[in-house]
């Protein structure tokens, strides 16, 4: 089988399972440099030499990418996970191939996570062009959602403080937003004159907007607000986890909130908060 049909076959097969847009396009990618390297050779001739030398390429295409070391590494991490999966899905079809077990998977490495802090935010919502702009800005700090599960809002899904987005794999899950959110949203949804059944859209075209369109109106409210952070949806989302936890909030209600599917993926937000370490530093070390 060529490398090109047992990726394509395993596309079908996580297609089935409902894996989200990001994950294809990162198989689609890992597919297309492995035959950009190796060529569209027989799966069963690829060898261990084979493997490092794809790996030493994608080290060396995105650390000339201008990407930090550490989620350089991280990335060649995801990539090398996608490859071992097509690797396994092979053998389990009976597939000859190079044992997916013998490719090494480097250790995650930590890497800082940004996040503003809550009176960073008020700027950002005071300095908004408009009153939508505010609601978006407001919604993403409040209820902690992704990008693409805000794309997926209509005007009738938040009901009293909460609503239920579809995150990833599939999954449901509650969420909610504050007063302020709740004031900003009936505000900008009463001056719209559009039918369009998006929660959220376009001021010229009054249509859905996309993920570009959040993107740039967050950068350039946080450029109006003065912030010099780099400041993405993803970011807002960092924010609201770090609210939380520096609030005292319990980490297994923070992992439902987000959408984790595995409790350590929220762990991270422990690191950046841990207000009992600082107490007990400030409360035991001396000068």
């Amino acid at each position: 089988m060529k490398i090109s049909e047992a990726f394509d076959l395993y596309k079908e097969y996580i297609t089935i399972k409902n894996q989200s847009r990001r994950v294809i396009e990162t198989h689609e990618f890992v597919k297309k440099t492995f035959i950009e390297i190796m060529g569209d050779v027989n799966i069963g001739e690829i060898g261990m030499h084979n493997i490092y030398e794809w790996r030493e390429a994608m080290s060396s295409r995105e650390l000339k990418c201008g990407r930090k070391n550490e989620r350089a590494s991280n990335t060649i991490r995801c990539y090398i996970l996608r490859v071992r999966a097509v690797f396994r899905h092979m053998k389990l079809i009976g597939e000859k191939c190079l044992d997916y077990e013998l490719i090494p998977v480097p250790k995650r490495v930590d890497s800082k996570r940004d996040f503003l802090t809550s009176e960073e935010v008020e700027r950002m919502i005071q300095s908004a062009y408009n009153l939508r702009n505010k609601f978006v800005i407001s919604l993403l700090y409040s209820s902690g959602i992704r990008l693409s599960e805000l794309l997926g809002l209509n005007r009738e899904d938040i009901i009293d403080g909460r609503f239920t987005v579809i995150g990833k794999g599939g999954k449901a899950r509650i969420c909610f937003i504050d007063d302020r959110t709740q004031k900003l949203m009936d505000e900008y949804l009463d001056s719209r004159k559009d039918s369009c059944e998006a929660l959220v859209v376009s001021g010229l075209f009054k249509e859905r907007m996309t993920a570009t369109n959040i993107q740039l109106l967050v950068k350039n409210t946080a450029n109006r607000a003065g912030i010099k952070k780099k400041v993405t949806p993803h970011i807002l989302r960092h924010s609201f986890a770090t609210n939380f936890m520096n609030n005292n909030g319990d980490i297994r209600p923070l992992s439902a909130l987000l959408g984790h599917a595995n409790l350590n993926t929220t762990a991270i937000y422990t690191h950046l908060v841990d207000n009992n370490l600082e107490r007990q530093y400030r409360q035991f070390h001396t000068v």
